[in-house]
């Protein structure tokens, strides 16, 4: 095996089939170099990994460029430009004949790229890291980028990194079909090797490995990115060795340390991709967990159609003015500014929800239904059903014709609500600022 090989694979882990097949076409530097090479593989399996490390070590004249950061053709040709021209002061001549880095076009590209190899005898190597992207950019520059060799006619290789496969990454027929090198994922046992690498100083490899079996015993299953698995490693370890540090768990007893472990370890595999651990939820996130189970008990309401909409109305007859309800719902007014001061809608909003009319109820319920309804007994019997479930209460049940009414639910609960029947709360609301 080559030497440039042999330090390569010890200090890249898993890689070696990657490794080799690179090397064995871009390896030599008096041979041409290919037209093109397309990697492409799951996020995290060591792509941009093993090609920085191969040009640094074959000292190619390289060029990394995350397809994401640019914005237009310029960005991208200037930026290449700047990391392929030699150091200048060394370089008079090429100073000279340079001039500016400035790149408007493929022409003016080419024509610099060509100059600089004329002045560097090194291979050119231009690497685009989530290609994908590119055509977002200008669907043109795939096709210059792989017949760059053809058109440039010097010791050039364009390599594209990729998420997805070339049939996603680019739609149109008719292409050079570049070098394709498919990285594989990760396997349970190579995953467990890596994660070692980044073992704390003051414990022992059996120690981490043990924990490192426990761990992804339950997150493997469910994530294979690298990035994320090292980070709730990382913030899970603590946990794990607190009963080892008290003395209460021996370090050698891995069904203890996974009883008091495995409860923990469970429930970060529910926050994995927020980046956050159990604890940094709990103590971070109550008002997000109070939403999430506010939005699970509206959804377990199977209300009738109609019976959202007379909900919804109950909130917006508490909440809103009555004598704003023209403003509001009419919709020649909607054309009228709302003179109202900010300290008293907080006021009005902080207050409680009001007793209404059903009368103004069911105004306002035939205001946001936009259609019409016929307003008859079966409409009527859902309100009686709706103080059974608590979401409406009797406020003053003295006067029998009419009694006034009271909604019990939160805005949270009714936001859930409108959304089921495509309605924006705060369009109704009475100055929703």
């Amino acid at each position: 095996m080559e030497p440039c090989l042999e330090k390569l694979v010890k200090k890249i882990k898993c890689r070696d089939d990657i490794i080799k097949q690179l090397y064995s076409l871009i390896g030599t530097k008096d041979e041409p170099m290919p037209q093109s090479i397309f990697i492409y593989g799951h996020v995290a399996t060591g792509k941009l990994l093993v090609i920085f490390h191969l040009l640094k070590y074959l000292q190619y004249n390289f060029s990394i460029i995350n397809c994401i950061e640019f914005i237009n053709c310029k960005h991208i040709f200037e930026y290449i430009l700047n990391d392929l021209i030699p150091d200048l002061t060394s370089n008079p001549d090429l100073a000279n004949n340079i001039g500016n880095v400035k790149c408007d076009n493929i022409v003016t590209f080419i024509t610099k790229l060509q100059l600089i190899s004329s002045y560097d005898n090194r291979p050119i190597i231009i690497v685009f890291n989530k290609c994908m992207h590119m055509r977002d950019t200008d669907s043109r520059l795939f096709p210059v980028f792989l017949r760059l060799k053809e058109l440039s006619n010097i010791n050039v290789c364009t390599i594209f990194i990729s998420n997805v496969v070339w049939e996603k990454c680019y739609t149109h027929g008719g292409l050079f079909e570049p070098i394709k090198i498919y990285c594989t994922q990760y396997n349970r046992e190579e995953m467990l090797n890596i994660l070692l690498l980044y073992k704390p100083k003051d414990y022992s490899d059996t120690i981490y490995k043990n924990y490192l079996n426990l761990f992804l015993s339950v997150f493997y299953r469910f994530c294979r990115d690298l990035n994320e698995l090292r980070y709730m490693a990382k913030i899970n370890f603590n946990k794990y060795i607190e009963p080892i540090k008290s003395g209460l768990i021996k370090e050698d007893d891995v069904s203890g340390l996974w009883r008091n472990i495995s409860t923990t370890l469970i429930s970060n595999l529910e926050v994995i991709y927020l980046r956050v651990s159990t604890e940094d939820f709990v103590q971070h996130s109550n008002a997000s967990k109070e939403i999430e189970s506010t939005a699970k008990l509206a959804l377990s309401f199977e209300l009738p159609f109609y019976a959202k909409y007379i909900l919804i109305a109950a909130y917006l007859a508490s909440y809103n003015p009555p004598k704003e309800d023209k403003h509001i719902f009419v919709k020649l007014s909607s054309k009228k500014k709302k003179k109202v001061s900010r300290k008293k809608t907080t006021t009005n909003m902080q207050s409680g929800p009001r007793s209404f009319l059903i009368s103004r109820l069911l105004a306002i319920f035939c205001t946001i239904l936009n259609e019409k309804v016929d307003v008859n007994a079966i409409l009527l019997a859902q309100i009686p059903t709706m103080y059974q479930l608590g979401l409406l209460a009797s406020v003053d049940e003295s006067n029998l014709d009419e009694p006034k009414l009271k909604c019990c639910v939160n805005h949270n609960f009714v936001l859930i609500i409108a959304k089921t029947v495509g309605i924006n709360l705060r369009d109704y609301l009475f100055d929703p600022e």
